[in-house]
């Protein structure tokens, strides 16, 4: 191809809309259009001839690493930029015969990945509210057997002690007549000492027939009882209506599903809340 050929050829990816670079068959930068210089911050003759090995820049090494995307920081702001399109093309086009050369297409695609970030912060959102308790936060009814299921699932593979605690509030016994909007407020009291007093590992939500079900990994009954009776007394402090909570303890037994675990601890806050 002539030279005229060849400088027509580079005029027009110059004039290109996408940011366009050109790599020789040794994966150097043979050539790349002035908007992609002002994108990079960086003159043309700074770039050309670069490659992988020999460039400090983060922005410049993804690019010559052929990085599908790249984020890059243009002043106070990033810019995103995706390879949209590359193309083989023979050295003959610039003079070089027998050689190879290779055209990255970029266009800008920030709004995209802004875009993108916001879907997943909503889908985020969402399934967080799906997952927990709107009022105290805490697991829902759904997401507590879910995970239930996965800590005795646990235990039934290692052996590993593990307790549950199903917890009940006699709101109708209380002191003092509970409202139906006061009935939250005492939750979410409940809910923040539950929170104070229990270790990182340990799991609280709620299950349809119960107010709060405590969850505890590498705890035993007894351990589970000092636990209630240290939440009881924190309770106490607080509210007098602490004697109107009632709870059930079960430790996981070999051989135990969810439900024969919840079972057994249903069956001892029956016995409690019968006497």
């Amino acid at each position: 191809m002539s030279d005229t050929h060849s400088q027509l050829y580079l005029k027009l990816l110059e004039n290109s809309t996408s940011f366009t670079i050109i790599f020789d068959q040794n994966q150097s930068v043979f050539w790349l259009n002035q908007s992609f210089c002002d994108l990079l911050g960086m003159e043309r003759e700074q770039i050309i001839g670069s490659s992988a090995e020999n460039t400090n820049g983060p922005c410049l090494k993804q690019i010559l690493n052929n990085t599908s995307r790249i984020e890059i920081f243009a002043g106070i702001l990033g810019k995103w930029i995706e390879v949209q399109d590359v193309m083989k093309i023979d050295g003959d086009e610039f003079g070089h015969p027998g050689e190879k050369f290779t055209v990255y297409y970029y266009n800008d695609v920030t709004k995209l990945v802004q875009a993108e970030d916001q879907l997943l912060q909503v889908e985020n959102t969402l399934t967080h509210k799906m997952s927990h308790d709107a009022v105290t936060g805490m697991l829902s009814h759904h997401s507590m057997y879910q995970t239930l299921n996965l800590e005795v699932s646990r235990s039934r593979r290692y052996n590993n002690p593990l307790s549950v605690v199903l917890m009940n509030v006699d709101y109708e016994s209380c002191a003092n007549p509970v409202a139906p909007e006061q009935v939250e407020q005492i939750r979410l009291m409940i809910s923040q000492l539950l929170k104070d007093q229990m270790r990182w590992a340990d799991i609280v939500g709620h299950l349809t027939d119960y107010d709060f079900v405590l969850l505890l990994p590498e705890t035993v009954y007894d351990s589970a009882q000092v636990l209630i009776e240290k939440i009881n007394d924190r309770i106490h402090n607080v509210t007098h209506d602490a004697e109107h909570i009632s709870y059930g303890i079960s430790q996981w037994q070999k051989g135990d599903d969810v439900k024969m675990f919840l079972d057994r601890a249903a069956l001892e806050l029956r016995s409690q809340l019968a006497e």
